[in-house]
């Protein structure tokens, strides 16, 4: 048996950049990683999909088992196989174009991310598998060797996918919080979270939100004025983490939706990474301690203080701020807890962990074809962000703003051709948080959290080989938190 490399390096492989256009000859190089220590003739191939992030060596320490259970590992040890790490086309190195630095921008432009879809990333992949060879190894190839994608929530989804379309090259899936059922709004996604937080929080933060909306709605010009001048010193408490204006009445309804949808959506920890207690654990804590009395009140003169500071020995109601003391009071208190959790995150994520042309190709396809667009859930009289985080501000300003060149709609049915939550795939697995937001979209969503669910069976009973489950049952497991 091999000794392990304690320091994994990229491997590279030539891609063609179209797949399906045979007199475009052009190529780019895609990065692997890869530990076959545990290799024996016949064993398996476990090919993890790194998905919407790009990948480095540090990264590809995962492979080597130390300090972190990784799954393809595990298996590979067991199975006497290999343990594969995958860089997506278009993010890290992997990245066939030249681009702005600064803007992280393809210099060109649509004729760059023409290449970017589906499709071709899924090509990739198969590419690789029918191509796979290593220096004193029998044929690795999918011809003859079992492949097995492993993928949790985008490559999740690649993974589900890559067995309704090439069951003969790769043949098995393990697919992880997968939101198949791509669609362009997603206000779903919100239902998790919101019956997880204590009824005391959500009923203050909905009382918050509705109290913002009505002010930019409904409000003369002075009380828009000082409700502008909050936001913007809220928002500025923590230069790294808040969006940056010059001043207040340079930020559009849209930025402040998205200011106020800090704790929920770009704050760090986010739910879907460390659930209820790791997001918002605190920050409801500090909303329903938050102490009236040590407000007096916010104007046109106050420094930020008088938001930022607070005592937090109020005496904890079930009811909430909201109904004890009234509206504007939880907005207040809303504010104090989103300056709090901006100034936890600066100091637990000193920077942005995201390269920003990986954030730029992710966006281009979520625009582009995948869509499901995290949105207010407004009129719902339980929503938790502004009514102006819909889908006609996201298209603008997350999409066409940044990128010009996207499409008009995503192309959805590019990925609802696969079966949606109602694909049948044989020889896949289908793991799914309890608590997790994604499975709202997932073929383990039920009517509780998705009113539109198939309600789907699930089993644990495995099919015979290359069979679907029976019915509408689906092979998988609900894991909780």
């Amino acid at each position: 048996m091999r000794a392990i490399n304690p320091n994994p390096t990229a491997q590279v492989i030539d891609l063609p950049l179209d797949h399906f256009n045979t007199s475009d000859i052009r190529t780019f190089k895609n990065r692997y990683w890869i530990n076959d220590t545990h290799y024996e003739k016949g064993g398996p191939i476990f090919f993890f999909d790194g998905g919407e992030a790009g990948l480095s060596d540090g990264a590809a320490r995962v492979l080597t088992g130390k300090n972190l259970l990784f799954a393809p590992l595990e298996l590979a040890r067991r199975y006497r196989g290999i343990a594969m790490m995958w860089e997506h086309r278009f993010y890290g190195e992997s990245m066939p174009f030249a681009f702005d630095e600064k803007s992280g921008v393809a210099y060109d432009g649509y004729d760059a991310y023409k290449y970017l879809t589906n499709e071709q990333a899924l090509q990739d992949a198969v590419y690789f598998a029918r191509n796979f060879q290593r220096v004193g190894f029998e044929n690795l190839g999918s011809d003859s060797t079992p492949w097995v994608w492993i993928g949790g929530s985008y490559p999740g989804m690649r993974a589900a996918m890559i067995r309704q379309r090439n069951p003969d090259v790769f043949f098995a899936s393990w697919a992880s919080s997968a939101p198949v059922q791509a669609q362009v709004e997603n206000p779903v996604y919100w239902n998790t979270i919101l019956q997880t937080m204590p009824k005391n929080c959500s009923a203050d933060v909905h009382a918050a939100i509705t109290y913002a909306d009505g002010i930019l709605i409904h409000g003369n010009e002075e009380e828009i004025a000082l409700f502008r001048r909050a936001v913007f010193l809220a928002n500025s408490a923590d230069p790294k983490q808040g969006l940056h204006f010059e001043n207040p009445e340079s930020m559009t309804r849209w930025n402040i939706a998205s200011i106020l949808a800090y704790p929920f959506q770009r704050g760090m920890p986010t739910f879907q990474i460390s659930g209820y207690n790791g997001a918002l654990g605190d920050f409801c804590n500090e909303i329903e301690l938050w102490n009236p009395s040590n407000f007096s009140g916010f104007t046109m003169d106050s420094p930020i203080s008088v938001i930022s500071n607070n005592t937090l020995d109020s005496n904890f109601t079930n009811a909430g701020v909201a109904s004890t003391y009234g509206d504007e009071k939880a907005f207040y208190a809303y504010l104090f807890s989103l300056i709090q959790k901006s100034i936890r995150a600066a100091e637990q994520f000193p920077r942005n962990w995201r390269i920003r042309h990986d954030e730029i190709s992710w966006a281009w396809q979520l625009c582009s074809q995948n869509a499901q667009f995290q949105v207010s859930s407004y009129p719902s009289p339980t929503n938790l962000l502004s009514r102006f985080y819909d889908i006609t501000n996201h298209a603008k300003h997350f999409c066409h703003d940044r990128l010009p060149f996207v499409p008009e709609q995503p192309d959805v049915d590019a990925i609802l051709r696969y079966g949606g939550w109602s694909m049948k795939p044989s020889n896949t697995m289908f793991t799914d948080g309890a608590l997790d937001p994604w499975r709202a979209l997932g073929v383990h969503s039920t009517a509780d959290i998705n009113p539109d669910a198939k309600d789907r069976h699930m089993t644990t009973e495995v099919p015979l080989c290359n069979e679907a489950p029976d019915g509408n049952a689906v092979l998988g497991a609900g894991v909780s938190w």
